[in-house]
């Protein structure tokens, strides 16, 4: 397979056998054969709509097979996945349909009610995808029992709300020519400038990323089974979750909503193999009696993304699966939705502790500091990525764009972050904050994930987040915001115990000036500290 196609005929270019099981959903098996009969019909459903080149595509979904059904059935058509986070705010939904102006969306019924009164002025063909549509009959059974004890109101079928098994009911041919540099999907994403923006990504692009990532692992994942939570509005859950992993012959077992609990039956009964997902995700399972008690020696490959994974989850999270069988640890990677999410990663083989990785085929890392001029090895700066899956741009924003992607003397665009790292002889990168995070005391540099990688090392700490404040005589100083582990109560000795903690580990001037406890922290989407919204929040325990 090559890059250059369209994701639709990257995913069947080899595979053979339709009785393979491709994905398997609340204990139902979706075959080959039958997840692509589904992609073709709906494709010619689609085409029957007008759905062409220049057209795009509301996907709002979550983990539910109807999503991959969907996307490729929309690439098929040469049309762009317009890829919504399923539970957007009603405000967040209408931005982005009035912005990129999709005909159709693809809804799930349990959150239709929640968007209907926004789509109702709005030209858009809604199809409604059941939860249950795909899944074993006990559990189909089980949420018509929920949603009448619930009182869920009745979805009002017509010509603009159309049920999603209605769009498979006919076959017919779609033939249009589609390449790798054509569009394939819009990702949703706070863009390096922490601003809302669309992103917008070739097929070129995501079958780069898939090829890529794959080969610098240097593995066969053949017949492996991969538990699959990120989703894919996440560039890393489009990419590699669903695109890599079903292209080269990964069962994917799809969660619409993760919990330790149900995570640990999953792996148990389908004999998970791989996992990718949040610091966030392998905490809860760490934390998890039940997880305990899994034998871990069918573990092929465990990767975290998304935000910093701290020193004490990943020593901890290796003792704890090696224990009990497992050959492989937790390996960490780093990248941005601009480049389909991954641009270095550590493997087993290649693996430096503290680093992100080294990175990937395809993709090049260099420092820099303000004046574009390259750092030496072992001297902070702007991480900037060449990638083969760097983005277009932003969607109708070409002034942002080139603030973002700068074009070198040789041609190569370059993407600049906006993050801060080093990288040092070897090529590992190792990155420590977002540049806008940084802050400076007295002329000091002050990284705040330095401060909460050594607080959350401590058995008392559950998460915590390191932001800039100002004392009584309107200095700046560091707040650290803490949330405790259960069986823990806040008090003047725990105080002093982290702040003694952070003098033994960090410069004077990352010692935090107050500390205020919580009984929670915000979280963004993919469940990491959403540390803008931790700056607004009050002192006040």
């Amino acid at each position: 397979m090559t890059a250059h196609m369209s994701m639709y005929e990257f995913l069947t270019g080899e595979r053979q056998d339709r009785d393979w099981d491709a994905i398997v959903y609340f204990n139902k098996r979706l075959n080959y054969g039958r997840f692509i009969d589904g992609i073709d019909n709906l494709a010619f459903f689609l085409h029957k709509k007008n759905i062409g080149k220049g057209d795009n595509v509301a996907i709002c979904l979550p983990n539910i097979p109807h999503a991959a059904v969907a996307f490729y059935a929309v690439n098929k058509c040469g049309a762009v996945g317009n890829v919504i986070h399923p539970m957007i705010s009603e405000y967040g939904l209408l931005n982005i349909i009035k912005n990129t102006r999709p005909k159709i969306i693809f809804l799930a019924d349990i959150f239709y009610e929640k968007y209907k009164a926004v789509l109702s002025d709005i030209d858009i063909t809604v199809i409604i995808c059941p939860m249950g549509y795909y899944a074993s009959a006990i559990i189909r059974i089980g949420i018509k029992y929920k949603s009448a004890k619930e009182k869920v109101p009745v979805i009002i079928y017509s010509d603009k709300v159309i049920r999603f098994a209605k769009t498979l009911r006919k076959k017919g041919e779609v033939k249009i020519s589609t390449g790798g540099r054509d569009i394939a999907a819009y990702l949703h994403s706070g863009g390096t400038t922490g601003e809302a923006k669309t992103i917008v990504l070739t097929n070129y692009a995501i079958n780069a990323v898939a090829i890529n990532a794959l080969q610098t692992f240097d593995t066969r994942i053949d017949n492996d089974v991969a538990f699959m939570v990120l989703p894919l509005f996440h560039g890393y859950g489009l990419g590699i979750n669903m695109h890599a992993f079903l292209s080269f012959g990964c069962r994917l077992v799809m969660v619409p909503k993760f919990t330790a609990k149900s995570a640990v039956k999953i792996i148990k009964k389908e004999g998970v193999t791989i996992m990718t997902g949040v610091p966030s995700m392998y905490e809860k399972l760490y934390n998890s009696k039940a997880f305990r008690r899994v034998n871990c020696k069918n573990f092929h490959l465990l990767i975290c993304g998304g935000d910093n994974l701290s020193a004490a989850l990943r020593e901890n999270f290796d003792k704890q699966i090696q224990s009990r069988g497992a050959k492989v640890r937790l390996v960490e990677g780093y990248g941005l939705t601009e480049v389909v999410a991954v641009a270095a990663v550590n493997t087993d083989k290649h693996y430096s502790v503290g680093s992100v990785g080294k990175a990937i085929k395809g993709v090049q890392i260099k420092i820099i500091d303000e004046n574009l001029a390259e750092r030496p090895c072992g001297e902070y700066g702007e991480i900037l990525i060449a990638s083969q899956s760097l983005m277009e741009g932003y969607y109708k924003d070409e002034r942002t764009t080139k603030e973002a992607v700068i074009t070198d003397e040789n041609g190569k665009r370059w993407l600049k972050t906006g993050d801060c790292g080093y990288m040092d002889e070897d090529g590992y990168v190792f990155f420590k904050d977002r540049i806008k995070r940084l802050i400076i005391i007295s002329g000091v540099n002050v990284f705040p994930s330095e401060i909460e990688d050594v607080v959350s090392l401590m058995p008392e700490i559950k998460m915590c987040c390191a932001v800039e404040g100002r004392s009584k005589e309107n200095k700046i100083i560091i707040k650290l915001f803490v949330v405790l582990n259960d069986e823990y109560k806040y008090n003047l000795t725990l105080e002093n115990k982290i702040i003694q903690t952070c003098k033994d580990n960090l410069i004077k001037f990352a010692i935090p000036g107050k500390v205020i406890s919580k009984p929670s922290l915000p979280v963004t989407q993919v469940g990491k500290v959403n540390y803008r919204m931790v700056m607004t929040m009050d002192d006040q325990e």
